[in-house]
């Protein structure tokens, strides 16, 4: 495989996304960086009830290929939960995008809404006390891609996935990679590709 030609290929796939104006290879010399930064951000996110670990800029970062975007508005993130709450591995709470799902939740018993898109699966785990005690923890996962114009990449993958890094990730990757931009409504997103 030929690199440079590989990533100019999905950077040029990736700006035909909506919503991603920009894309660029990732360099790994900063993966380090990344990590720590999110580390860092990990230890100061309690989202009132626990603390969060950003699982899916990790998940990217084990990636064989590694792209950054810049994204606007238009951007979809579809209707994949961007942040979970797990016991151990066991899922136990979602946010949820779906209108018909959420409408079919709210009639569910075993089902209990945290705020209008955040669900928790009551007979999975004692609420808030699993919390309180660290047996539950939230999780930003990775996000598997929606985006129909890459089944045609001239490339062979197994998947794609992007994550949304912390806002201290978010204000490194402007200021390495887009020069340091900082308008309104921008943001990043780390795009993997495993081969």
């Amino acid at each position: 495989m030929d690199r440079r030609k590989t990533d100019k290929i999905m950077t040029i796939a990736l700006k035909t996304v909506k919503g991603i104006l920009e894309a660029v290879p990732f360099s790994s010399e900063d993966i380090r960086k990344i990590l720590d930064i999110e580390r860092d951000a990990e230890k100061k996110a309690i989202m009132g009830l626990g603390s969060v670990i950003n699982s899916g800029v990790r998940e990217v970062l084990n990636c064989e290929l590694i792209y950054v975007a810049l994204t606007n508005m238009d951007f979809s993130w579809g209707d994949h939960a961007s942040l979970i709450m797990k016991k151990g591995d066991e899922l136990v709470g979602e946010e949820v995008q779906n209108k018909k799902r959420i409408a079919e939740l709210s009639k569910r018993k075993d089902v209990w809404f945290m705020h209008q898109n955040f669900v928790i699966y009551k007979d999975k785990v004692s609420f808030p006390k699993d919390l309180m005690k660290k047996i539950c923890h939230f999780e930003i996962p990775s996000l598997p891609t929606d985006w129909h114009q890459l089944e045609d990449w001239p490339i062979e993958y197994r998947s794609i996935i992007y994550a949304n890094p912390s806002t201290p990730c978010d204000n490194f990757l402007k200021k390495r990679y887009f020069d340091g931009i900082h308008e309104k409504g921008l943001g990043t997103i780390l795009v993997g590709v495993a081969l």
